[in-house]
Order: C-alpha cells, then structure tokens, then sequence
C-alpha cells in the first residue's frame, strides 16, 4: 500500500497500522501569540522543499497547557502546535472523512490523545487536528486577536478540504465530531461567518452545543480577573510572557476554580456576529447539514463528592457566573437535596443546551436533527465516548452487542447521513414533531418521546456571563 502523500504544506511518508496508514504532526498553519492562524508555506524554505519527503511518524508539538509544566513528560508543547494526524484506510481510496475536535474545557487536550478511538482504523479518514487553548486561543487580549482558536479549527478544515485527495479523503462527505468543548467548538463553527463550513455535511455533538458562545466584554473580563490575580496591570503586558509563563499564570488563576466555562468562542462581529443564530439557520437552510446531539443523564454526578455549600457559594458561579442565579430559581425547586442541585448543574450546562438547539434548528428550518439521552457510565459527561471506546473484551457480556449497534449507526450517518442498524432493523428516529429520541442504556437503545418534557423558555442562551 502506498504511504506517501503530496500535500500543499508538503510531501510526507506516513508509517502502517493496522492496515491503515497514520500520518502524524503534519503542519497546517503557524500560531503567533493571541493572534490568529496563518497558513503554513512550504515555499518559505526554499523551492525544493515541496517535493522533499518528510517522515510524518512522530507526534507534532501539542497546545500549552498544564501538562507543559511538567517537565519530565516527553511530549513537546508550545505556542507553535497546528499540526494534524492523519489515519486513513489508503491514500488512494475515497472514504468519508471525520474530523475530531477534542474536548477539555478549552484548557486541555491535543492530538497526541485521540478520544475517539473508535474511529480508528475504520472505513473512514480520521483527521485530528491541535488548537490553542485557554489565554493562548481563547483569550481577549489588548492588542491581540478574538477567536484565535476558533481560526486555527477553521484553518484545519481548509486544509482537509484543499487536501483530501491527496489522503483518500472524500470531500463532499466530511462530518465534524467532538466531545465537550468540542461539540461547543463545532458548533460555533455552524454558526460562524466562515464559508468553508458550507462545505460541511454532518456533525455530531456530544455534550456540547452552543452555549459557550459569549459575549467580548465577558471574554475581557476572564483575561482582566487573571490579569489581577498575578498583579499584572494590563491583558497586554500578557504579551511579553514566555509561554511557560502565560500557562503558569492562567494556572495561577485558575486554582479551585471550576474553570470549564471561563473560555470559549466570543461574539466579536467578525467570525461570530450577534446574529449567530441566524447564521446557523441560513447555513442549515442552505447547505442541509446533518446533526447528531447527545447528552448524558446525569452529565456532572461526579460532582456529588462536593459538599452541598461548595457546589452552591463556588462551582454554581464558577460555571455561570451572573446567570447562576437565574438558572437556580428556573430549575430548582425551592426545596432541594445535594442530589437535585448536581443533576440541575448537569441539566443546565448540557441537557437543556442539547435540546434548545435541537429545537431551534428543527422548529425553524426543518432540519434533520437526531438526539440522544445516553444513560451509559451513570450518564455522566463523556460516559458515551468510555461506552463507545471500550475493548469489547472489557466490556460485561450483555453490553457488547448494544455496543456494536450504536457503531452502526453512528459510522451509517457518517456515510451515508441515515443511521440505520441492520441486524435489528433500528432507525435513529428523527427528532420531529413527535420530539423522539435515542436512548442508550448500557445493554438497550430504544426511542422515546420527550415531548411532555417543558423547560422554561426565557433561558440564556450564553451559559456563562460576567
């Protein structure tokens, strides 16, 4: 099988797994600091560069983050980390192509950990690629750029679709999947002003929507409170950091802090107008993407570890901030036990974003939207993607032919837009008038009806506000 391809950012010689060729740290663009992406140039280093064959069997710098710090890992970070990896089944084939954004809460993650493992060494191309994270992409900065992370998603994209052929990708058939900031980074992409997300067929989003879309003067605010808390004067003086540094003083800031909302796609009239729902909607009218929404039951039960005035005085403000209140009065009852607040936490910042944008797109552009409740792993964030993942051997007996059937259907919509499972003859049912949905239990899927279910209406859309 051939393992070389010839791109436009260079010629490279993957290595063989699994019958499948990996492709790993192959550059797509440069980051500069809190400025957005620029393409990557082969011709920069000379006119014999392009055909020159680099050896792509090494894992690329990673985004800074708190694991930069340790300085016995033997993994590379740095500012400069647009790479991405390539798995395809043959770089002369013509398979579906699926590109992962990895979640982390905007502060971790990269390639060199694929949480898709599922995807692997499919019939499909899976593409992962880095973004910046935390101040370094997401960060409003004097003097800097807006959206920088979002920019280095976008310029990934470009570069799989100006590519494809090159890796045995299709290009009219490229569904985006992600998981937590991920499902929150595609879905800000769906509502951007970019073109290239017109050429977009399918996305999949688990525990995460659009939610995390704020407001610049919240986006400001964020770098402002760390600024304070390491007595630096301005967000510019942010500039003149090594990146050791910026990542220690966001780590400074950030102790004992539930900071998994304090950064995020930011509505700068540029790549995101304060029209973005619009925008989502003429996409969807325009281009008839398809969607996949899931949400766990009971997204953040972890937190029942937490003592009831911790969750209360601390975690409510440090996922809200001023709309903690509001969310508190609209979905607790005036009576509540440790355990209705943790589900309530769970229920605002993923299963009602789930389902709000579910409706949203189906009640104004007739889109073809499926759902999902997923009970598996105690429905806790990411129980799907540990359910999805997990060796079959390690999985009890009863759970593993459920396992199989979910695949189905989920590499069916990647292929052909229709999740079907044939050996049980199950269609994910559309969600529609009926409101129907998917839901997953270790050893059962089944639809059910969620229509008798009311949530108030004059929510935020913006989860988390200052």
């Amino acid at each position: 099988m051939k393992k070389i391809m010839k791109t436009t950012t260079g010629t490279y010689h993957g290595v063989m797994d699994h019958n499948h060729v990996d492709f790993l740290g192959i550059p797509f663009g440069y980051g500069r600091r809190f400025k957005r992406a620029e393409e990557f140039s082969i011709a920069k280093f000379g006119p014999n560069e392009v055909n020159k064959l680099h050896y792509a069997v090494h894992q690329g710098i990673q985004p800074m983050q708190e694991q930069a710090l340790n300085r016995n890992d033997i993994i590379s970070f740095g500012e400069n980390c647009l790479n991405l990896d390539i798995c395809t089944p043959d770089v002369e084939g013509k398979y579906p192509i699926v590109i992962e954004f990895y979640g982390g809460g905007f502060l971790r993650g990269g390639n060199y950990s694929k949480q898709m493992s599922w995807l692997n060494h499919q019939s499909v191309v899976h593409v992962t690629p880095n973004y910046r994270l935390g101040l370094f992409g997401w960060g409003a900065v004097d003097g800097g750029d807006t959206n920088v992370g979002l920019s280095d998603q976008l310029m990934a994209i470009q570069w799989v679709v100006d590519n494809a052929s090159s890796f045995g990708g299709d290009v009219e058939n490229v569904t985006l999947v992600g998981i937590s900031a991920g499902a929150k980074s595609i879905a800000a992409l769906m509502s951007s002003n970019a073109p290239v997300m017109d050429r977009i067929q399918k996305i999949i989003l688990l525990s995460g929507g659009v939610q995390t879309i704020r407001d610049l003067k919240t986006a400001q605010k964020v770098s402002e409170q760390i600024c304070r808390e390491n007595n630096i004067k301005s967000t510019k003086d942010l500039f003149n950091l090594t990146d050791d540094g910026l990542q220690i003083v966001q780590q400074r800031a950030l102790k004992d802090h539930v900071a998994t909302n304090w950064f995020g796609p930011v509505i700068d009239d540029d790549l995101i107008s304060k029209d973005w729902q619009d925008k989502l909607l003429k996409r969807v009218k325009k281009t008839r993407f398809k969607t996949i929404i899931s949400a766990g039951s009971n997204e953040l039960g972890t937190y029942k570890d937490m003592s009831i005035s911790h969750l209360e005085k601390d975690v409510l403000p440090d996922l809200f901030g001023k709309n903690a209140e509001v969310l508190k009065e609209k979905l607790l009852q005036k009576t509540y036990s440790k355990s209705d607040f943790v589900k309530m936490l769970g229920l605002a910042m993923y299963a009602l974003p789930a389902k709000r944008l579910a409706d949203l797109l189906v009640q104004n552009s007739d889109a073809e939207v499926y759902c999902n409740l997923a009970r598996v792993f105690e429905g806790q964030h990411g129980g799907i993607l540990n359910y999805l993942n997990k060796p079959v051997s390690e999985l009890n007996i009863d759970y593993r032919k459920n396992q199989q059937y979910l695949l189905n259907l989920l590499f069916d919509f990647i292929a052909t837009g229709k999740p079907y499972a044939e050996e049980i003859k199950y269609e994910w049912p559309l969600f529609d008038d009926d409101r129907l949905i998917l839901e997953l239990e270790p050893d059962d899927l089944k639809s059910v009806s969620i229509i008798n279910q009311r949530y108030p209406q004059d929510l935020p859309w913006q989860s988390y506000k200052l």
